[in-house]
């Protein structure tokens, strides 16, 4: 077997590992927000709760012996970093013996400075880094395995065929530890048995059809026996509810708007970095290079169209969190960014220096547009908004937040629509002019790759510092400490549950206060007028100032407030507001 490393490369690795980590270390400490803290609350053994996981009981047994060693609080980050760290060595072993050294270091620069993937890194969850952990421990068993049988690439120099039982013990070892992280772990299995038909395409019979069908057949009744059986090995996992929790994204009526809503979300998060680069990859002069490398990556392909039948087509997320589910796609786009990238850099273009820098003042030019006057519109209702987007007064700020965190921040949509209007100018040019002057995709390219990097260091400066529209983490802090420390409160009801866990803390929480439009009305009129007590109003997202949230806490006394840029942290006290009719 060949030695790995060539020369001083660990130092490489190295230099990778310490970047990721340190790149999000300042994160670790951020409040936990909504179901972030349901983990906690669910995996300590020393506290009854009410909250469960309704998903297999891997990720709890993660959790639960994780809080032995960092402490069942907010220490829980180190978790999803934990395994992101583990996420970066493994994404580069991989991608250095399918295709070299150079792609696997330019997937590591992405993987650490991707947004998307600092998100991922820092939510307490498994979406993010857990799943994608067994994703790419099964990914290296099975693309082993194909080497080892001569269906693949010149990477067999890696491989000593002794080992090839190893190989599909990790394969098979990690598929059933995913699936029992989470039962959507079942993509990544299919993905895998659609690349392995359809290499074996041109050789299959009848009879070779109906044995890989009834392979199919076994393979999910032994999943779900083996999901019945760890009913009786871990007694804290509970088969019935996690059914019952799993039934409602099949039933009801599918709210389409909300789904395209978290989805454009989920590409916001992505960056042109992960979405727009790899699409190069199709035009000339990289298209007959690209399919080629594409070509020994068919299971990604797979995975992204069975993930958006699954995600989209079949079950209804809409009511879930879809954006942290869509997390397991920053895998593929990021591995495909890298290809592309890593041709442009072996590209003998002389003009390269000159384009980089005009689209690195371009991207300065971008950055600066978030100094003009914005002004920040409430979530609800979301015809504002739009209203803004479509007549392309883009001088607002956007919220970013989510079910799974983070807390919220905001971001000015100007920035976010140049940057992205750009980039797909770029690609869109290169397509109409590459038969006319093949360098022009070249030339675009390097022209967006730093304004593709700076959208993802902005939206990470907001999320861990917020030094342009303000910092929420800081806000919560001393709101909680003015809370804590004031015996005239005894409870408070938490706005969009902003502080919910950091308030339950300090033993004064009452309840979270929903203002989204689903929610009953009439019910929530009755309990504005039922809890006349204290309020803690977090505004990101900001309240719309005609509604009937804003009209009641006008009638209250404000007794706590900070303001930081675009955004405020309001205690009121509401025990002599008048009924709301």
């Amino acid at each position: 077997m060949k030695k790995f490393f060539v020369k001083n490369e660990w130092i490489i690795v190295l230099i990778l590992t310490v970047l990721f980590v340190a790149f999000r270390f300042g994160g670790t400490g951020l409040p936990l927000h909504q179901d972030e803290y349901k983990w906690p609350l669910s995996v300590n053994p020393n506290i009854h709760s009410d909250v469960f996981i309704p998903h297999p009981p891997i990720g709890e047994i993660i959790y639960r012996t994780a809080g032995y060693v960092v402490g069942f609080n907010t220490n829980f980050r180190f978790v999803p970093l934990f395994f992101g760290t583990l996420n970066l060595l493994l994404l580069y072993y991989f991608l250095r013996f399918v295709y070299d050294r150079r792609v696997a270091t330019i997937a590591g620069c992405i993987w650490i400075f991707s947004y998307f993937s600092v998100l991922a890194s820092l939510m307490v969850d498994t979406d993010g880094e857990i799943l994608p952990f067994f994703f790419l421990l099964s990914l290296i068993g099975y693309y082993k395995i194909r080497v080892n049988q001569s269906l693949s690439f010149s990477a067999a120099d890696y491989v000593e065929k002794g080992n090839k039982l190893w190989w599909w013990v990790l394969l098979i070892g990690s598929c059933i530890l995913g699936f029992l992280v989470k039962v959507s772990f079942l993509i990544v299995i299919a993905s895998f048995a659609f690349d392995f038909l359809w290499s074996q395409k041109h050789k299959l019979s009848r009879g070779q059809i109906l044995k890989y069908v009834g392979y199919t057949v076994l393979s999910v009744v032994t999943l779900a026996v083996i999901l019945v059986i760890m009913k009786f090995i871990f007694p804290f996992f509970n088969l019935s509810a996690s059914v019952s929790y799993w039934e409602h994204f099949a039933v009801g009526r599918r709210d389409w708007f909300q789904t395209f809503i978290q989805c454009i979300k989920a590409l916001l998060y992505s960056s042109p970095l992960l979405i727009i680069v790899p699409l190069f990859g199709f035009l000339p002069p990289w298209r007959g290079e690209m399919k080629e490398k594409f070509s020994r990556l068919k299971v990604f392909l797979f995975f992204l169209v069975i993930a958006f039948i699954f995600y989209i087509v079949l079950f209804d997320f809409s009511i879930g969190a879809l954006d942290r589910y869509l997390q397991l796609l920053i895998l593929p786009l990021t591995v495909f960014s890298a290809l592309v990238v890593s041709s442009l850099l072996q590209n003998t273009e002389k003009r390269k220096t000159e384009i980089f820098l005009s689209g690195s003042v371009g991207a300065l030019i971008l950055v600066f547009l978030q100094f003009l006057p914005h002004f920040v519109p409430p979530l609800h209702p979301k015809s504002e908004w739009i209203g803004r987007i479509v007549s392309l007064h883009w001088n607002f700020v956007y919220p970013f937040s989510g079910g799974s965190g983070p807390l919220g921040f905001y971001i000015s949509f100007l920035f976010i629509a140049s940057a992205w209007a750009i980039s797909a100018g770029a690609l869109l040019l290169s397509k109409i002019f590459s038969k006319i002057n093949p360098r022009f995709p070249v030339l675009a390219l390097i022209f967006i790759i730093p304004i593709a990097f700076v959208y993802n260091f902005v939206f990470i400066e907001e999320y861990l510092v917020g030094r342009w529209n303000g910092y929420a983490p800081r806000l919560l802090a001393h709101a909680v400490e003015f809370i804590a420390n004031n015996p005239d409160i005894q409870k408070v009801t938490v706005y969009n549950d902003n502080g919910g866990n950091e308030i339950q803390a300090v033993g004064k929480y009452r309840k979270r206060l929903y203002v989204d439009p689903k929610f009953d009305f009439n019910e929530k009129i009755k309990s504005l007028n039922m809890y006349k007590e204290h309020y803690f109003v977090l505004d990101v997202p900001r309240l719309d100032p005609t509604s009937v949230y804003v009209k009641f806490f006008d009638s209250c006394k404000i007794v706590y407030k900070e303001v930081d840029k675009k955004m405020s942290a309001i205690v009121y006290d509401c025990r002599n507001a008048p009924d709301l009719k």
